[in-house]
């Protein structure tokens, strides 16, 4: 079977490469193609011994072709460095650069469409001319490659032998031109190229030819002709980039499956196989088990007050109906068990209100002790007037004070209408020495000067006018009881029955004001009242 023939059969799995010229990089070759010479009595006397000499390295390669071709993809892509021969009848370009995606090995190869004449032959290498070089002594011509490996040696001309001046050498444009219009075949015809052109349009040809062995151009070492290779990027090529379907995130082909293990997206059966054809992806697969997989292994809604019934989750349900009333008395407990510890709260709670009080009184008379006088706010003045007038309530107390920090503790008491020789016209005030912390401490009898004031209210500060009364205790022994150290909870009140006409508040209304007065009280201890 031809390789014509081979191709013919295998033309649905050829592939066509409309992305193969950004494989060719921008380094044209500037020599041109050589040319395969092939008289006629050559290619008889192939002929005649082609039963008997081996399958040549052009069979093996249209073998392997097919072999390519019936295949779904390159299940052995050739790599470099396997060793290739070049092939008898082709022509090796030793100057020509290769192409960027084709192999190391691989040359420029053409045949010619009809025998090479002699003056287009090269005598030196027996080949078709490449620029060729004319010698000014005997006109004869050269190819340029050989053309400079004459002078490696004593230059001499291949026909007669005669001495060349390599000065006088010079290329032959005419001879080249013609050589640029001889009709060519591309060596891979055999292997189902049907391209035809001329020598000069060669090398444009060589560098698109789908029939060209090249390298991938992802450097992942495979080799393969040039039509295959959209194939090759788009299944096999392990230093390809590509797209994760799933979450679009670019690696290699050969990082797919450890990218694969590791992905968020990639969609995965439920371990539960709740539904064969589900698939969740792999960052909500916990979510789905903890909240919608129905064969997920939940416990009773009602296990915190001691149901212990565990199921999945589509039989929940059912033990739900099924387990009314034990759910029931199990409430039951729970809320008598809440209705007692309320109860039980409810108790604490009026406890602690009440203690709260009775902190918050003794805070209050422990500021107003720790104070070092007293400045004491007496409201509803009128209504404790007509009261005081009346009898009902004739003396009004304070709250206790000290002299100083750790001075004397007092408390002073007042008769709005009046007491003794006050007693209806004057406003009394009186003080009281308590029993105190420090008494130890302090000078005994109390013999220091008291002040009493009735502030004036004026909001004009300049004008006010305070009532003012000083009292000086005489420490005698019949004033023990007023003035000495204490031995109940309180001595005996002293101070002035007439501290304040009655008549002087409706003089000077500024006294009372808002229904309020204040009552200042200060002690003149001096250094001597403290330890």
């Amino acid at each position: 079977m031809t390789a014509n023939n081979v191709e013919e059969q295998h033309q649905e799995n050829d592939y066509i490469f409309s992305q193969a010229d950004q494989l060719i990089k921008e380094n044209k070759v500037e020599e041109q193609p050589t040319f395969l010479n092939e008289p006629n009595e050559i290619e008889s006397e192939t002929t005649v011994n082609q039963e008997s000499e081996p399958p040549t390295e052009k069979d093996e390669a249209i073998k392997v072709t097919k072999e390519y071709e019936d295949k779904e993809y390159f299940e052995k892509p050739k790599y470099i460095g396997e060793d290739e021969k070049t092939s008898v009848n082709s022509l090796s370009i030793s100057q020509l650069r290769d192409s960027p995606t084709t192999l190391p090995e691989e040359r420029l190869k053409f045949t010619l469409k009809h025998p090479l004449k002699s003056d287009h032959t090269c005598p030196q290498c027996n080949e078709a001319m490449r620029y060729p070089v004319q010698f000014s002594e005997c006109k004869h011509r050269v190819c340029s490659a050989c053309f400079h490996e004459f002078f490696r040696t004593e230059p001499r001309c291949p026909v007669d032998q005669g001495k060349i001046n390599r000065e006088k050498a010079f290329l032959d444009k005419t001879l080249t031109e013609t050589i640029m219009k001889l009709e060519i075949l591309c060596n891979f015809e055999e292997w189902g190229c049907k391209w035809e052109g001329t020598f000069g349009e060669g090398q444009s040809h060589f560098e698109k030819c789908d029939y060209t062995n090249i390298l991938c151009n992802h450097d992942c070492g495979a080799k393969f002709q040039r039509r295959f290779l959209q194939r090759h990027l788009d299944k096999d090529c392990p230093k390809k980039i590509i797209s994760c379907a799933f979450c679009e995130e670019r690696c290699l082909r050969e990082e797919k499956k450890a990218h694969l293990e590791d992905c968020q997206k990639v969609p995965l059966p439920c371990p539960n196989k709740c539904d064969k054809k589900l698939t969740i992806p792999r960052d909500e697969l916990d979510n789905h088990i903890e909240v919608d997989c129905p064969r997920t292994k939940v416990l009773c809604q009602f296990e915190e007050i001691g149901c212990p019934h565990r199921c999945s989750r589509e039989r929940l349900q059912k033990h739900n109906k099924t387990g009314i009333i034990a759910h029931v008395r199990l409430l039951y407990d729970v809320v008598m068990k809440q209705s007692q510890r309320l109860d039980q709260h409810h108790e604490l709670l009026h406890d602690h209100g009440a203690l709260l009080e009775a902190h918050q009184a003794l805070i209050d008379e422990i500021q107003q002790s720790a104070k070092t006088q007293l400045v004491w706010r007496i409201e509803e003045f009128s209504r404790k007037m007509k009261e005081a007038k009346s009898g009902n309530v004739t003396t009004l107390f304070s709250p206790p004070f000290h002299t100083s920090k750790h001075g004397y503790r007092m408390c002073a008491s007042l008769c709005l209408n009046g007491d003794g020789k006050g007693k209806g016209t004057h406003i009394s005030v009186f003080v009281s020495i308590l029993k105190g912390a420090f008494d130890s401490l302090l000078k005994w009898p109390f013999d220091y000067r008291i002040k009493f004031y009735l502030l004036d209210q004026n909001p004009v500060i300049e004008k006010r006018s305070h009532k003012k009364f000083n009292i000086k205790p005489n420490p005698c022994q019949e004033n023990l009881p007023f003035l000495g150290c204490p031995k109940m909870e309180k001595n005996a009140s002293f101070g002035a029955a007439k501290f304040c006409k009655q008549s002087d508040l409706e003089d000077q209304p500024t006294l009372v004001k808002d229904d309020v007065i204040y009552l200042k009280i200060s002690c003149d201890c001096g250094a001597g009242a403290e330890f």
